[in-house]
This record gives structure tokens, sequence and C-alpha cells, in this order.
């Protein structure tokens, strides 16, 4: 996704996958208002914050394509386009598209609370890897 208005598409830090379901994301976020970001930089930061809260969700997904695809170790790359209003306008995957993957972290971010700017289109991307132990 291309950043608008000046803005360049932001990446956000490396995200492990959970092991289990923290319950974080449990609830919907659908009744909360939305924050203003005053720059690019603040909506990247509270932008990463909605999709680590819907982390659970998200790895399970995670999870779910690592199984369909025989690559339980890999490391799986999604990029969260965002527009000025806060609304989720897709969600992307590096190097391994696939549509139930993007479905599913879509469905899984439906009702978040993603803030509003002017900063234009922000792209926030997080790599979900395995933790060894």
């Amino acid at each position: 996704m291309n950043a608008c208005a000046g803005a360049a598409p932001a990446q956000a830090s490396n995200a492990s996958t959970p092991a289990a379901d923290d319950g974080a994301d449990a609830g919907s976020d659908a009744g909360q208002e939305r924050a203003f970001a005053g720059s690019a930089a603040e909506a990247t930061t509270l932008i990463s914050a909605v999709v680590d809260k819907k982390g659970g969700a998200i790895g399970a997904c995670v999870r779910d394509f690592r199984a369909r695809k025989n690559l339980l170790r890999e490391r799986v790359t999604v990029s969260f386009g965002i527009d000025m209003e806060g609304t989720l306008l897709g969600v992307t995957s590096k190097g391994k598209e696939d549509a139930e993957l993007k479905a599913c972290v879509q469905d899984a971010l439906k009702d978040a609370a993603f803030p509003r700017s002017h900063a234009g289109v922000i792209t926030v991307t997080k790599t979900y890897e395995e933790i060894l132990q």
C-alpha cells in the first residue's frame, strides 16, 4: 500500500505469534471512540497498538496458515493499511499471498478502533514468528 499526503509507510517491530489466545482481543472495539493522531508517527504507533491488542486472533490466523501450507516454523509478514478515517483498507502478506489468511486477519480486525488522522494511508507491517525455547 502506498502512503498519501507525503506520509511514508511505516514498519512496526516484530511480534511473536502467541502460543495461546491470552484473551486480550476478547470483546469488541466497535463502541470505542476513535483516537485522533496528530502525525503519521503517532498514527503508526496507535495502529500498531490496536493490531497488537488483536494479537491472539491474528496469531491463530497465522498458525492456521502455517499448518495449511506446511510452513510450521516460517516467518509470516503481514501488512495492514489504514486510511485517514481509521478504516482498515486491506491486509497483505509478503511473498506468501493467501486468501484465507487475509480473510481471517481482516475478520480479526473488523471491529478494531483504528485512529483517525490527516496522515493519509498508513501501512503497518508485523512479522509473526515462532519462538523456539
